[in-house]
């Protein structure tokens, strides 16, 4: 068995883990802006572009990602209105909002 002591710990070992706990939260809250911002720079993007020959010449044709479909832009802005109530909530909120956001 380990070593027992009703004494709490140190304040610098606790504030050790808050300041872990603060990065890994920043990090993870930076990560899911990045990725937000990627899927919706690519549903702007123009992925194509090309012509069609039709009876009455040629027809230009182009075609973005939101062309394909709004799923991904969608997504994304929700993603950014979760990173925002990640902020709006403290202790269980927190988990809860992050779990679905994940």
């Amino acid at each position: 068995m380990g070593y027992v002591t009703a004494v709490p710990p140190s304040r610098s070992q606790a504030a050790g883990s808050t300041r872990a706990g603060r990065l890994s939260l920043a990090v993870a809250l930076l990560a899911g802006a990045l990725g937000a911002a990627v899927a919706l720079l690519a549903t702007r993007q123009r992925w194509v572009a090309g012509t069609a020959t039709v009876a009455g010449g040629d027809f230009p044709l182009t075609a973005k990602g939101s062309d394909v479909t709004g799923v991904p832009a969608a997504l994304a802005i929700v993603g950014l209105a979760a990173l925002v109530a990640v902020f709006a909530v403290r202790r269980a909120g927190r988990v809860v909002v992050a779990a679905l956001l994940a």
